[in-house]
């Protein structure tokens, strides 16, 4: 059972927004609640692009969980999701006229949870395209962004923006986890801080909705935590019948695509596929 609160004036980095907050204890999945509140409630977007009374119940949606039962990231891979020492948490944005590049969405959140991560915990995080944080070399967070398409119109009316972090590695985290997944600190260190779930929670929440609210460039912030720019990689590509095959990372575009170079010299941008480095140093 949902226990729902309202949180009003909250003062985001200078400036004053209303989320409808939702905590649960355990739910199947941040995003897939969010996922179908949205699809429940279509159209969102009158057709002048302007937002619907259903859009406006719908954006600047927040829900937390202490766990999930059916995490899941991209591709959708199970993201194991315990309580007591991770962060589950999933928003909505519903922008007149629709969601345009829903890419910017998933850069600007790793963005801001490294910076809430520094502010927190004093660590330097990594990003590897496109949307994994790591630190000390193990994964801690992932995030998936989901659109709400009203295939009607043809067109993304809202954007779900879902987020994992692993604070600390408990005793029973599964053994296949441990060598790539990792948490951010100790569980000691947490108690001594007294940082939770929710502290990082609003912490990340205060940095992600300052970028998106600024329309803030986080691409050159972006490009100097990846960590893959000027690394070989093998590219498992998602959409097509293209084999894998081997290139090196050269940028990373303006729209959030990974500019590769392949073994023959030719340059080519991706907007998706599965990109991984033979090592990782993190």
């Amino acid at each position: 059972m949902a226990n729902e609160f309202e949180v009003e004036n909250v003062s985001l980095n200078g400036w004053k927004k209303y989320f409808k907050i939702q905590l649960f204890k355990e739910i199947d999945s941040t995003n897939s609640e969010l996922v179908r509140r949205g699809n429940s409630l279509l159209p969102l977007l009158n057709e002048d692009g302007s937002l619907t009374v259903n859009g406006g119940i719908f954006n600047n949606t927040l829900v937390l969980a202490e766990s999930q039962t059916s995490g899941h990231g991209r591709l959708g891979r199970f993201f194991y999701s315990p309580s007591l020492t991770g962060a589950y948490f999933s928003f909505s944005v519903v922008k007149e006229g629709g969601i345009k590049n829903p890419a910017m969405f998933t850069v600007s959140s790793a963005v801001g949870v490294c910076r809430a991560i520094k502010k927190l915990f004093g660590t330097t995080c990594s990003i590897k395209w496109v949307n994994d944080v790591f630190c000390g070399g193990k994964k801690v967070c992932g995030i998936l962004t989901e659109g709400i398409v009203n295939s009607s119109k043809g067109i993304v009316e809202a954007a779900v923006v879902g987020i994992g972090i692993n604070l600390a590695t408990q005793n029973d985290f599964p053994k296949e986890l441990r060598e790539k997944a990792g948490g951010i600190s100790s569980e000691e260190f947490l108690s001594e801080k007294k940082i939770d779930s929710q502290k990082l929670i609003f912490c990340c929440m205060d940095e992600i909705t300052a970028i998106l609210a600024s329309g803030e460039n986080v691409i050159p912030e972006y490009k100097k935590l990846s960590c893959l720019l000027g690394k070989e990689l093998d590219v498992s590509p998602v959409i097509g019948q293209e084999k894998s095959f081997k290139a090196k990372a050269l940028d990373i575009t303006d729209n959030a695509g990974l500019l590769v170079e392949l073994a023959d010299g030719t340059k080519k941008i991706l907007y998706s596929g599965e990109v991984t480095l033979h090592s990782f140093l993190g």
